[in-house]
């Protein structure tokens, strides 16, 4: 994630998109349903060659419709997974990588001013296992820097996809 962004900065987005997307199915839907209407109410004045190639070029129009309607309909089946993801992601960042990256300099400070004249067997000992230690720590900060990589591209892949079916929608 990057530093200083939030869960709103993406979810908001997200969740606009979304709005937009519902409100422009509605209004697809509604001039479709008011054109149809018209047909129906004028079929009488139109003969039958003007009726058939109004059929065709409306199913035509209503196959398409029912496709972005598949689309939408799969998009909104995921907004909530992946606004949790959104939401996640930041916690990931908050609640397990800034406190992991922290330990690898905690793990290489001495609590004890008094450590640094050690000694002898147990300061080897001990000297041994903090590499060790601060090796470890700092495995686990790359991974966790990974993990959170990882979220991020994946909600704003997510976040993207919303907008980008939103302005498919407008431009249809």
């Amino acid at each position: 994630m990057q530093p200083g962004n939030s869960d709103l900065e993406y979810g908001e987005p997200f969740n606009m998109a979304f709005d937009q997307i519902r409100s422009g199915i509605d209004t697809a839907v509604g001039k479709f349903n008011e054109i149809v209407d018209q047909v129906k109410e004028w079929k009488w004045l139109l003969g039958p060659a003007a009726l058939w190639w109004i059929k065709h070029n409306l199913d035509a129009t209503r196959s398409a419709l029912n496709a972005v309607l598949d689309q939408v309909d799969r998009a909104l089946e995921h907004q909530l997974p992946v606004l949790s993801l959104i939401n996640i992601s930041f916690r990931w960042v908050n609640d397990v990588k800034r406190p992991v990256s922290d330990l690898s300099f905690v793990t290489t400070e001495p609590v004890d001013e008094n450590l640094a004249k050690w000694t002898g067997d147990a300061a080897s000992a001990y000297n041994a296992k903090a590499v060790k230690q601060k090796a470890a720590v700092d495995e686990s900060v790359l991974k966790s820097e990974f993990i959170s990589q990882w979220l991020f591209k994946i909600a704003k892949a997510n976040v993207d996809y919303a907008v980008e079916l939103v302005l498919c929608l407008a431009n249809s």
